[in-house]
């Protein structure tokens, strides 16, 4: 240590007061012949004089000293003021864990909905209302004239039943609805209609 930064630690603890009676007055009668000393204990006293205007008229519980002094000694607080130390429980142990596994079973759904999301259902390519009509106008008006009225009743409420399956975007119901009716009603579908509905 240099004999400069050994100057300004005795100046800081001249200040701070950390120095026993005996050192102190050593340093003080050293300051009077020491101008270097007298120099480093003046800048301490500058730096620290706000602190010192900060803390007058506070005066600190007549048991504070006494604590202090206590605990540097190494003496041991009377038995009354020792608090027992209880074991903690693995009830938090057990929240931790829990909270832990709640967060990544958290984070993994969110993974899963944002990499699992269903395909946008596509509206239906099929053209309801012509197809509707289609079957309806490409039919033998011959073969209706002999069907019993309950028969032709049944064949229009299944084409009805194709047309609103087609109108909810469900194709696959929609065909097979219309193969059934063909089939039924006893014609052969055209061949645009078998592209149509396969």
């Amino acid at each position: 240590m240099s004999e400069e930064e050994d100057i300004d630690g005795l100046a800081a603890e001249y200040v701070l007061g950390t120095l026993d009676p005996a050192e102190r007055h050593r340093i003080h009668v050293r300051r009077q012949m020491d101008a270097a000393l007298s120099a480093a204990i003046g800048a301490w006293e500058r730096r620290l004089a706000p602190l010192n205007e900060q803390g007058r008229g506070i005066t600190p519980p007549p048991h504070l000293l006494d604590g202090i002094v206590s605990r540097v000694t190494g003496e041991a607080a009377p038995a009354s003021d020792v608090v027992a130390l209880r074991r903690t429980s693995g009830r938090r142990w057990a929240l931790v864990v829990g909270g832990s596994a709640l967060a990544a079973c958290l984070a993994l759904a969110v993974v899963w909905s944002v990499t699992h999301q269903p395909a946008p259902q596509e509206h239906s390519r099929l053209d309801c209302g012509k197809l509707y009509k289609d079957f309806w106008q490409t039919r033998d008006p011959q073969t209706y004239a002999r069907t019993p009225p309950e028969q032709l009743a049944g064949i229009s409420r299944m084409a009805l039943r194709a047309f609103d399956a087609c109108q909810a975007g469900d194709e696959q119901d929609a065909k097979a609805l219309l193969a059934r009716l063909l089939g039924r009603s006893g014609e052969r579908p055209s061949p645009s209609e078998l592209r149509r509905s396969t």
